[in-house]
């Protein structure tokens, strides 16, 4: 429940990333749900309920929260009216009023009837306004309003938290805001049509504000578009899109391929939110470069996912993906089926894909029963499949030369032979040869440049007059 909101301070734009903020420090409760309908021998449903809970405790933490318990209820179906049973609920209140809890947040995406319907209970005997219910996807979303640093972030925060919270309005703005569903609240006359219900005012004036934040989103695509149009005109260079499990190691590994600590890197879930890009040579000489994402989690719905175009522009626009593993986690094949079906999602699959197994120093086999040069890291989901797997170690330094070796052969791949002479008046395409394509050999003739080189295809074309004509 959020506090009493008037239709003053509604139409002078609270419409902000607070309406779903939680004060860090907050007393939380979790609960989840181990829901035996979805227990299929699959990798998604292999995740326990504790596994989910530790994870879900992880999240609370990231955010600021203090979690004082937590528990989960065994069921066959979630009840429509309040997800967990009624004696459940009943219980949770108990616990909620004993540990003076201000703050419970379930495991499992709550409708807005179970949303409104467990608030209420929870308001009959600890006050109108006193606990919080949010859902994971709500605590994700507030984590990432934390995260956020761009002002596109921040805008693509803003829309996915409105856009969540429509179906939700009831619970959110009207519900013990001092308004009459139907009459409004005082200083309010004017600002309903007649006969307007309070919720139809509530949803009118999100649906304006998310068209606004939308518009300034286009504004700021349009203007990264042309900035990302003028880099591939400018540096012709390929992309590699860094994604994985969150807090698997994807910012200490681009620190570490280019030696400088520019990428903030922590021990925590969604250390980082917008995408960072920076240019790395390869040990051919080649120059690409490396994007890193934001992290992937387990029961993240696609549609918020896709609330964040910077970052998924980044992956559409790459040549290849490299997705990082913590290997040493005991879930790794779990979190690597979640970002692969993530990916699968986007219709990103055929994005030719290395598999990294980060923190290889801390890898014990037999937590997964498997060596790290196993195949079956390669199919552990069906349809998604990596071209190759490289274990390293960002944060020891370990294997980084490998991984280096083994995206430029995977480039190579995607790339040409030409030979041709370049004249000495065109030093530029030659330097850009030098750039973008890895050189087998060159020479300097009389008239030019001699040189043969692996290029991307868009080069060739510019090379084709200069081309060395077979005797």
């Amino acid at each position: 429940m959020q506090p009493c909101i008037t239709m003053q301070q509604q139409s002078a734009g609270i419409f902000t990333n607070d309406m779903l903020n939680v004060d860090k420090g907050s007393r939380t409760y979790l609960v989840g749900a181990d829901i035996r309908r979805n227990k299929y021998k699959t990798l998604e449903n292999t995740w326990s309920v504790q596994d989910s809970m530790a994870e879900l405790e992880r999240l609370s933490e990231t955010a600021g929260l203090i979690v004082v318990g937590s528990e989960f209820q065994v069921m066959q179906n979630p009840s429509p009216a309040s997800f967990i049973g009624e004696g459940k609920l009943a219980e949770l209140v108990a616990k909620c009023k004993d540990l003076q809890v201000t703050t419970v947040i379930f495991d499992e995406e709550l409708s807005p009837a179970q949303g409104r319907n467990i608030q209420n209970e929870l308001a009959l005997v600890m006050g109108e306004g006193a606990v919080k219910v949010l859902d994971r996807t709500m605590l994700i979303l507030q984590i990432f309003a934390q995260r956020a640093r761009t002002k596109e972030a921040k805008l693509q925060v803003s829309a996915a938290q409105m856009k969540y919270m429509i179906p939700r309005l009831q619970y959110f703005m009207t519900t013990g805001a001092g308004m009459d569903s139907r009459g409004g609240a005082a200083g309010s006359k004017g600002m309903k049509g007649i006969g307007e219900t309070q919720l139809e005012v509530d949803k009118r004036l999100f649906r304006k504000q998310i068209q606004k934040v939308e518009e300034e989103m286009d504004q700021v695509r349009t203007q990264r578009e042309v900035y990302r149009q003028k880099r591939r005109e400018r540096d012709n260079l390929p992309i590699v899109a860094i994604v994985g499990y969150t807090n698997a190691g994807k910012s200490t590994l681009l620190n570490r391929l280019t030696q400088e600590e520019s990428v903030y890197a922590d021990d925590m879930l969604f250390a980082t939110l917008d995408p960072t890009t920076r240019r790395v040579r390869l040990p051919g000489g080649k120059e690409v470069l490396w994007s890193d994402t934001v992290g992937f989690i387990q029961k993240l719905p696609t549609k918020l996912v896709s609330s964040f175009r910077a970052t998924l522009e980044e992956l559409e626009d790459a040549s290849l993906v490299v997705h990082v593993v913590d290997a040493a986690h005991p879930l790794a094949k779990q979190q690597i089926w979640s970002v692969q079906n993530i990916i699968e999602e986007l219709m990103m699959e055929d994005t030719p894909q290395i598999l990294v197994l980060n923190k290889m120093d801390a890898y014990q086999e037999s937590t997964h029963n498997m060596t790290l040069d196993d195949p079956e890291w390669l199919r552990v989901h069906h349809r998604v499949i990596p071209e190759c797997v490289v274990a390293t170690s960002a944060k020891k330094n370990l294997n980084m030369d490998v991984l280096m070796e083994t995206v430029e052969q995977a480039l190579l791949q995607m790339t040409v032979v030409v030979e041709c002479v370049i004249p000495y008046t065109s030093g530029d395409l030659l330097a850009e040869v030098h750039k973008v394509g890895t050189i087998i050999a060159e020479d300097y003739q009389e008239d030019g440049t001699h040189v043969t080189a692996y290029v991307p295809p868009s080069l060739r074309s510019k090379l084709n007059e200069f081309a060395v004509k077979p005797n």
